[in-house]
């Protein structure tokens, strides 16, 4: 940038240097995790900090991980080890949502890059684990009512020192984990991970030296935060409201009001929650470094998808979110649901910015993690736990459709094929397609939800986190509702509809459990969609002759 430290060319290589790094970390953890919540689902993160703990460069994963990890490493380094006691070969470890974490499975290590006596980066890994123990497989408590109850909580702890690993930790850790197989492994690949960002990043320090590096990581974050500026000063000065509902808290409390004032002024932004509901008993309170990710990322997908994303986007950002309330709670609340409430921050915030800039927001997208954790016991005892996040359908768009089954949003997930599932647990599935009708009709229609249906071959326990079941993804301008998402189990002949948040729902062999994830909601009249989309949409199954007929008047179907 003009009047920056290092000149624009060398600091896009360097960016995009940092970047690589980040992403050469992802793949290490994909090559050498265990479980399919990590090798396959990809719920994990890496990340490039500079010398102070600011985020800087990082992998093309999780978004509400990314824009978090400085939380967690800021509160590392105030409250427990502050940078001047740091040592080459250190890795610092945390799971704590009150101190800068979000719910007990996602696992943060750092571990600084030295170059003398200081260090010119720091490298990090998250990933969601499979189990954390607590009272629940999985460690998804749908009845939790404090964080005590979630599993195996883990303030900032030194995990190695001067490259020696504490293996007492690890020890104490697979006594109070249900899959420790599993997970032990998926925190070594975290481990390793942080080993080839810190080779990747001292060979860049040997090709440009370290002050340069130091330099290049500064202007960065200047150059993103005068984007992000420019951006938000784009925007007509004013006030953007909206408000949404989270359906319940799996214990009775309902609904939950989500509330979010935007006012912009100039080049700053102010993202107030006043208004929003307290915290609540049960398990789906969003720890403040949550609520402030899911903001970034609806900012960042509407302002500016391109400014590259690091700490100084974030300076124009003011978050009000009183301490006390549903996405701000205050310790023990119980917190392991959190991505409920997340979802709900950030789809609340692009509506409020779809008073301002229509033409960039969609439609509701399905808005909710779909958790559903499967647990059984083999024959000798071992605990088999799967877990799974089906997505649903992305909104209609103001000049196309909703993309169907599309991930994206606060979280990235991928698809666990179903041969890897059906290797890893006892199950069958029986059905996977794409669920009719589920779309919200519209003049650019909303993206279908999934049906992902399976076989139970031993006794089992099924736990859900489902929302968006009572308040469904809404249409815009016109446009209507997506179907909303439920889990039905098929048992003799019966049809059971479990509650959105279940825990421990007992399972026989020969049920069939069908995950049925929400659609999009419609963009725009559905009687004006073009006839020839609605032709389309129908000879490919994805809406019926009723819809076609009664949502989108279609004629041509009455005539055959």
């Amino acid at each position: 940038m003009p009047g920056g430290r290092v000149d624009p060319v060398t600091q896009e290589v360097i960016r995009n240097a940092l970047v690589a790094v980040a992403e050469q970390m992802a793949a290490c953890i994909f090559r050498c995790s265990r479980s399919t919540v990590i090798r396959e689902m990809l719920d994990y993160s890496t990340a490039v900090f500079d010398g102070h703990g600011g985020i800087i460069a990082q992998a093309a994963r999780i978004p509400i991980h990314l824009n978090s990890m400085t939380n967690a490493l800021q509160a590392l380094l105030r409250h427990r080890f502050p940078l001047e006691t740091w040592a080459d070969g250190d890795i610092y470890l945390t799971n704590d949502p009150y101190m800068g974490g979000q719910h007990l499975p996602d696992l943060m290590t750092f571990t600084p890059v030295f170059v003398g006596r200081s260090p010119v980066a720091i490298c990090g890994a998250l990933g969601h684990h499979l189990d954390v123990g607590g009272r629940a497989p999985g460690s998804y408590g749908a009845d939790a009512t404090e964080i005590y109850q979630e599993g195996f909580r883990i303030p900032p702890v030194r995990l190695a020192h001067r490259g020696v690993l504490n293996e007492l930790f690890f020890d104490l850790f697979a006594a109070n984990i249900r899959v420790p197989q599993k997970t032990l492994p998926d925190l070594r690949a975290q481990i390793a991970a942080l080993e080839v960002g810190k080779a990747e990043v001292r060979r860049l320090v040997g090709k440009y030296g370290a002050a340069v590096l130091r330099d290049a990581m500064a202007d960065l974050a200047d150059t993103s935060e005068a984007r992000m500026r420019a951006a938000i000063a784009a925007l007509p000065d004013g006030t953007y409201s909206a408000e949404d509902y989270v359906d319940d808290d799996g214990l009775g409390s309902l609904p939950l009001l989500v509330r979010v004032t935007c006012t912009a002024q100039g080049s700053d932004l102010t993202v107030d929650f006043t208004g929003s509901a307290p915290q609540t008993p049960g398990p789906i309170n969003s720890p403040i470094a949550a609520t402030e990710s899911a903001v970034y990322y609806a900012l960042i997908a509407v302002l500016d998808p391109t400014v590259p994303a690091n700490y100084g986007c974030y300076r124009p950002i003011r978050i009000v979110a009183a301490p006390g309330s549903i996405v701000h709670p205050r310790p023990p609340a119980a917190v392991v649901g959190r991505s409920v409430v997340n979802h709900r921050v950030a789809t609340v915030l692009l509506t409020a910015l779809s008073r301002a800039l229509p033409e960039r927001v969609p439609a509701d997208h399905y808005g909710n993690a779909n958790m559903y954790i499967l647990s059984s016991m083999d024959e000798h005892g071992e605990i088999d736990v799967l877990q799974e996040v089906p997505v649903g359908g992305w909104g209609g768009r103001p000049t196309s459709d909703g993309p169907d089954v599309y991930s994206a949003s606060v979280h990235n997930l991928a698809n666990i094929p179903l041969e890897m599932v059906e290797l890893d647990v006892p199950l069958r599935f029986v059905r996977y397609t794409l669920r009719q009708d589920s779309g919200g009709p519209g003049r650019f229609r909303g993206g279908l939800g999934v049906e992902r249906s399976f076989r139970v071959v031993r006794p089992s326990a099924i736990q859900t986190q489902f929302d968006r079941v009572r308040f469904v993804p809404l249409g815009r301008t016109g446009g209507k509702p997506g179907a909303p998402g439920c889990v039905i189990v098929e048992r003799g002949g019966q049809v059971l509809t479990l509650p959105a948040k279940t825990l421990r729902f007992p399972l026989q062999p020969g049920d069939v459990v069908r995950i049925l994830t929400q659609g999009g909601g419609g963009y725009g009249d559905p009687r004006q969609r073009d006839p020839a989309l609605v032709a389309r949409d129908l000879a490919e199954g994805k809406i019926s002759e009723r819809a076609a007929v009664e949502e989108y008047g279609y004629e041509a179907v009455r005539e055959r």
